[in-house]
């Protein structure tokens, strides 16, 4: 399922509009595949089903998530083109974004174990914190808010009750998806990968 997800985020990206022209990454495939699949393959069965349906929905519509995800973003990385454009996208209530960023607070500090358990790897992704947003650079916490905000309600209720109950158990579905990437890289492990990344620095 996680593959007919990639696929479908694949098409939408290619008609993602950038203010500079059209970017490199839309242009390589096989990193898209390897870091989406990586995290979709990380939710649970019923979260992908939601997050695919979500996309049929928005194709049927003429909508483009994908490019309302990075439009979201905006608020934090570029406020100013960002009230240009925020009345042509579909309005979040308050509500949906008070949960939004319950959720973004638990994975923020998801991320933040990652970062201490293994840092070299995690130095090479993007910064963890809204506050450290920059114009040209979106951070982790950033990107997840525009990205949860594309999700319909039905989906975004799923997504909840899976990171709730990986915080009950005591998972961290931030080193799963992490887990998840590296494998797709070739490494047998995180702590692989960091101590890869770890030796490479001295060189």
């Amino acid at each position: 399922m996680s593959d007919d997800i990639v696929q479908l985020e694949w098409e939408f990206f290619q008609h993602v509009q950038h203010i500079d022209g059209r970017a490199s990454c839309q242009d390589d495939f096989e990193t898209f595949y390897l870091q989406r699949k990586s995290q979709f393959d990380a939710f649970d069965q019923d979260v992908q089903q939601a997050c695919l349906q979500d996309l049929k929905v928005a194709k049927q519509m003429g909508r483009n998530p994908v490019m309302e995800k990075y439009a979201y973003m905006m608020e934090s990385t570029d406020p100013d083109y960002y009230q240009t454009i925020q009345d042509q996208l579909p309005q979040v209530d308050p509500q949906k974004r008070a949960f939004i960023q319950i959720l973004c607070e638990i994975e923020v500090s998801m991320r933040e174990d990652m970062n201490e358990k293994y840092p070299y790897l995690l130095a090479q992704a993007r910064l963890t914190h809204t506050l450290e947003d920059e114009k040209d650079d979106t951070s982790f916490e950033t990107y997840l808010r525009g990205e949860l905000m594309t999700y319909s309600d039905e989906t975004l209720y799923l997504y909840g009750q899976m990171v709730l109950r990986m915080v009950q158990n005591q998972e961290n579905l931030i080193e799963k998806i992490l887990t998840n990437t590296v494998k797709a890289y070739g490494y047998s492990s995180l702590e692989e990968a960091n101590n890869f990344m770890k030796e490479s620095q001295k060189q």
